[in-house]
């Protein structure tokens, strides 16, 4: 299914472009997942544990272009991706229908309406998608902003991990969202 890109003005009144990502995008992806993920408290996953080099990311931009049920988008501003979103369907055919979100802003990108812009986008997607019905995931109970985002976005709470992940040896609860399409 084919994503149309589109142009949106950021809070700071930058340009941003959200599209789908290409394989060209590889090294500029792979850069700017391994600049959030050593910045972040809020993602999972240290930069050292995310592994994938330049071809690997090529490859995986290439698997989201092939899967009828998932989408891999980018925000770019002036050539420059700054944040990025996927939607990961599931390849178990009963579950097919169900598809999670991941995403990430680069660090100066942040809380400037990037993330609302991407989410929007994929949910447009997902809704013209005849495949996905349910679209979920997963955020620290201290990601407070992520948390708002999500609600704005209509997404309810649908339940909770206490003391699910260790940042910075405190435990921290998983909180798990869900939207219906």
């Amino acid at each position: 299914m084919n994503f149309l890109q589109k142009t949106y003005q950021t809070k700071s009144n930058y340009t941003i472009i959200i599209r789908e990502a290409v394989p060209q995008d590889a090294a500029q992806l792979l850069e700017l997942k391994l600049e959030y993920l050593k910045n972040t408290d809020t993602i999972p996953l240290f930069d050292y544990e995310y592994s994938n080099n330049v071809t690997e990311e090529h490859q995986l931009i290439k698997r989201y272009q092939k899967q009828p049920n998932s989408i891999l988008l980018v925000a770019e501003s002036e050539g420059n991706i700054v944040g990025n979103i996927d939607l990961t369907g599931s390849w178990r055919k009963k579950m097919s229908h169900t598809a999670v979100i991941g995403m990430g802003i680069h660090t100066s990108w942040q809380n400037q309406g990037v993330g609302t812009f991407l989410i929007q986008n994929v949910m447009d997607w997902s809704r013209q998608n005849t495949l996905i019905k349910i679209i979920w995931l997963e955020v620290y109970a201290t990601n407070k902003a992520g948390i708002a985002l999500y609600k704005k976005m209509r997404f309810k709470e649908c339940g909770r991990i206490d003391g699910f992940f260790n940042e910075n040896e405190k435990y921290i609860d998983k909180i798990a969202m869900v939207i219906n399409l």
